[in-house]
């Protein structure tokens, strides 16, 4: 009894739970026999083990553990800061990623191009005499053989000689009136034939032509103050035009004596009156009006110059005609300073194996088609510093053969249709062009492609497309639907980095967070364990 009172005496002056002690006091009360309690040692060893020292059994129990938890914690934070690289790559991925989307959809502009279909029916360019020739036959404007036309009284023409005037009708001369001196006006012409019927001067500025007025045979006529206005009777045969010959017109107005509103009408009706110069003849109009004249046949468009005629048209206003200006095998014609306006087709139209044309300066807008035009082996010619707007097909023009022209300082903007066109015309050059808001800005196509062509330092921005048919490398081209649009790119690309950093900061602030959040829960949990 005294033994085994002095060993459960010594034990709190001891180190607690210490294995052998523990052993030895178990095999002690073992030998003893029946009267040994082993369950107050196993009471007193649990409280032991959980305040024992790291060099005590239970001690290193415990920091076997701990290590264990560092282990894990190392590893958690490895993970984590794996996931957060992670994370971090991710967020600069999508940011990349949505800056190409938007630079595709926003960076580059995608307008659909409009349709430049215009329904509009023309007469086909009918083999036929001229319309001079036809009306000095006194046969009808839109003959085709003379052989089997019967010629027509109601056509009557005054043939304006050197030495007389001969006034014929459905092809018969009625009355020849002989000129001391060549005429060399209206008035004087007026008072020779001495017939209101065939023309009339009202002494107040006015001529009206009531027959064909035709200069011929080498003679000239100069139209011009006092007469101020020139009325061209509505009916079938009426001209003013020049053969052979000299007519010149300034400062006046030409019209006809009455025009139906609707220009598809007057596109066909035979009444229209019109100017036209033929067989090497010169015709110069400058400082004048000239309206709501020309018709859809052969040389009678509006004003024409054809089969060696030369001549000019400046200073003057243009409009509601057919065309404003029509060459056929036309030679050194000079178009300058004209506003050519409300056409019903073509502004400006060299045509058909014409050379020499200067069409300079002129401001072309609103026409049914196009501005300018020239088609059909039109060579040789300059387009120069002239305004094509808002017509409703292309600004300019060289169609079917048309080489050797240059386009050269001219604006074409606001077409419906395409700026500047080639169409199977090479060996062209286009040079320093302003080419804004069209359909297409620069448009090649059809035979001889981009052979020969030259386009440089032109500036091409604002169109649907910039180009069709030719790259335009050496040109100034910007803003244009088929291209990137730099200044939204230069948005986009700049916020990409201020977006990953912001993206990045803003996550790690809300790891950091939860991160907090976390380690208070786990210590609350071990507590809790301990407890």
């Amino acid at each position: 009894m005294n033994e085994r009172g002095d060993s459960r005496g010594a034990r709190p002056g001891q180190e607690a739970g210490h294995p052998r002690e523990a052993g030895h006091q178990q095999r002690a009360g073992r030998g003893e026999g029946p009267a040994t309690e082993p369950t107050l040692v196993v009471s007193v060893d649990v409280p032991a083990q959980r305040t024992g020292q790291p060099g005590e059994a239970g001690g290193g129990r415990a920091g076997s553990g701990g290590a264990r938890r560092a282990a894990r914690a190392a590893a958690r934070a490895t993970a984590s800061g794996a996931r957060g690289r992670g994370v971090y790559s991710l967020l600069a991925l999508m940011t990349l990623l949505t800056a190409v989307v938007l630079s595709v959809t926003v960076g580059r502009d995608y307008q659909p191009l409009r349709s430049t279909t215009q329904p509009f029916h023309r007469h086909s360019q009918d083999p036929s005499f001229d319309p001079i020739s036809n009306v000095l036959r006194g046969l009808p404007p839109n003959t085709i053989n003379n052989q089997s036309s019967t010629p027509d009284q109601a056509i009557r023409a005054m043939a304006v000689s050197q030495a007389e005037i001969a006034l014929l009708a459905g092809g018969r001369l009625i009355r020849t009136i002989p000129l001391a001196t060549p005429a060399t006006g209206l008035p004087e012409l007026a008072a020779a034939v001495g017939d209101p019927s065939w023309l009339e001067y009202d002494g107040g500025g006015q001529v009206t032509v009531r027959a064909a007025l035709v200069v011929v045979g080498g003679a000239a006529l100069g139209i011009a103050a006092p007469v101020r206005d020139v009325v061209l009777e509505s009916r079938r045969g009426v001209l003013l035009g020049a053969d052979g010959a000299a007519l010149a017109l300034d400062g006046v107005h030409v019209r006809p004596s009455s025009a139906h509103p609707d220009p598809d009408w007057r596109a066909v009706d035979q009444n229209q009156p019109f100017v036209f110069a033929n067989n090497d003849a010169t015709l110069v109009i400058s400082n004048s009006h000239l309206s709501h004249i020309g018709r859809d046949w052969n040389s009678s468009y509006g004003i024409s110059w054809a089969d060696g005629s030369t001549g000019s048209i400046t200073n003057s206003e243009v409009d509601n005609t057919f065309i404003g200006v029509y060459t056929d095998k036309a030679r050194d014609i000079t178009v300058a300073n004209n506003w050519f306006h409300d056409n019903t087709l073509y502004g400006i139209d060299p045509h058909s194996g014409s050379t020499g044309i200067v069409v300079r300066q002129n401001l072309s807008e609103r026409n049914g088609r196009h501005g300018i035009i020239f088609s059909e082996d039109v060579t040789g010619s300059l387009v120069e510093n002239n305004i094509t707007r808002n017509n409703h097909l292309n600004g300019i023009m060289m169609d079917a053969g048309s080489t050797g022209n240059r386009i050269v300082g001219n604006t074409a903007t606001g077409n419906r249709g395409d700026g500047i066109v080639l169409a199977s015309s090479p060996d062209n050059v286009l040079e320093r062009n302003i080419v804004t808001h069209n359909r297409v800005g620069i448009h090649v196509h059809g035979d001889g492609g981009t052979e020969g062509i030259t386009i440089r330092d032109n500036h091409v921005a604002g169109n649907q497309l910039a180009s069709q048919g030719i790259a335009l490398a050496g040109n100034d081209v910007i803003d244009n639907g088929d291209q990137w649009r730099p200044r939204v790119l230069a948005v986009i690309w700049s916020l990409v980095p201020i977006t990953v950093v912001l993206l990045v900061s803003g996550t790690a602030v809300l790891r950091r967070r939860r991160g907090r959040s976390g380690s208070r829960r786990t210590r609350v949990t071990a507590v809790g364990a301990r407890a």
